[in-house]
């Protein structure tokens, strides 16, 4: 349990600073990332605690709390599930970030290739220096085939006609595959049908609502990225 209020909290502190990045990089595609305030024009923080601009006091971005308690939630959960592997501090860090791609794919239908191309190499770096110090290379070669293997089905599915994907979920979908790889092919499994099942009733009830008409084009990523977090979860729990 110590561990899993640890990953809590540091999920928490570093979610809390997400609203101003997300903020920056909530723009069309082929946009330059906002450097200022669209109400003021004063210029951004690098990073700061507070989601409002500091000249203004317009909210920039989500609540520091919603990003802070879904980081902090979501390390939690990892935590519990993992119990404890030497991987965790990599998946807190995937939580983080998640919460700021999901946040930024629901606000503008996109998925920052400058964020997520780095976390790629980022990870498959990380994850070999995890391999060599575990000497655990079996994990390791499971991981690379994790995200080729995800990867080239969402690349698929993005060519096909009306698939109503974006390139960035594909290289969203190449990150979670090497995460989920590395602790097995059932998570990679469960990682690439649980979006789906994810997002079929979120769509639905918009349809219902009449939020949302037949040819709308919704975010993927969040559901990717909860798909990918309850995949780990329903092995962990129920060992599916």
């Amino acid at each position: 349990m110590g561990v899993a209020l640890t990953a809590a909290l540091c999920g928490f502190v570093l979610g809390a600073l997400l609203p101003l990045p997300i903020y920056r990089l909530s723009v069309g595609i082929g946009e330059p990332s906002r450097v200022s305030c669209d109400h003021c024009g004063q210029s951004l923080p690098g990073i700061a605690l507070s989601s409002r601009c500091p000249d203004c006091g317009r909210g920039l971005g989500p609540p520091w709390w919603i990003t802070a308690t879904v980081a902090g939630a979501a390390s939690a959960v990892l935590a519990l599930a993992l119990d404890g592997q030497t991987a965790l501090p990599l998946f807190v860090a995937l939580a983080v970030l998640g919460t700021g791609l999901g946040a930024i794919d629901i606000a503008c239908h996109r998925l920052p290739t400058i964020v997520v191309a780095p976390a790629i190499a980022a990870s498959a770096i990380l994850f070999l220096v995890l391999a060599i110090a575990k000497g655990d290379w079996g994990s390791f070669g499971r991981a690379l085939l994790g995200a080729v293997a995800l990867g080239v089905l969402f690349e698929l599915l993005y060519l096909v006609p009306g698939g109503n994907l974006g390139y960035g979920d594909v290289r969203l979908a190449f990150l979670l595959g090497l995460f989920l790889g590395w602790l097995g092919w059932r998570e990679v499994i469960w990682g690439a049908l649980l979006p789906w099942l994810i997002n079929g009733p979120v769509v639905l009830t918009l349809l219902l609502l009449r939020r949302v008409g037949r040819r709308s084009r919704l975010p993927l990523g969040p559901a990717m990225l909860a798909g990918a977090l309850a995949a780990v979860t329903v092995v962990s729990a129920f060992g599916l």
